[in-house]
């Protein structure tokens, strides 16, 4: 996983990675601690996960301005989240408006585990 975004902000830490698996999908992770996540999920850290099959990188790259499909989407990536301007869910509520499907996983030491299956896969 390679760190596209950090940003310290009134005593809250956002981590932004983003990483190819063995099949070739791409997870995009988002990992919160501080007071926010504190009053939000009652837990010092929280991590946010969008996962996108290799059909969806080509969705997600054109959805992000890069047009070509198979150019880099970690720069978009990296130019999307600088500077702490978006947030991962900013990103998936884009995705959901262009319906560029993923995966979604949500991690934390009080919430548990909660999985999404990419609309592909239903």
């Amino acid at each position: 996983m390679q760190v596209i975004s950090r940003v310290n902000r009134l005593g809250d830490v956002t981590v932004v990675k983003y990483g190819y698996a063995e099949d070739g999908s791409l997870m995009v992770s988002e990992e919160v601690s501080g007071p926010s996540s504190d009053v939000a999920y009652g837990e010092p850290m929280h991590q946010l996960r969008a996962i996108y099959s290799p059909v969806a990188i080509g969705e997600l790259a054109t959805l992000l301005g890069e047009g070509d499909p198979g150019a880099n989407v970690g720069a978009a990536l990296g130019m999307y989240f600088k500077d702490g301007k978006h947030a991962l869910v900013d990103l998936m509520d884009l995705c959901d408006a262009r319906r560029v499907s993923y995966a979604y996983q949500s991690l934390g030491s009080a919430t548990g585990v909660t999985y999404r299956p990419s609309s592909e896969r239903l």
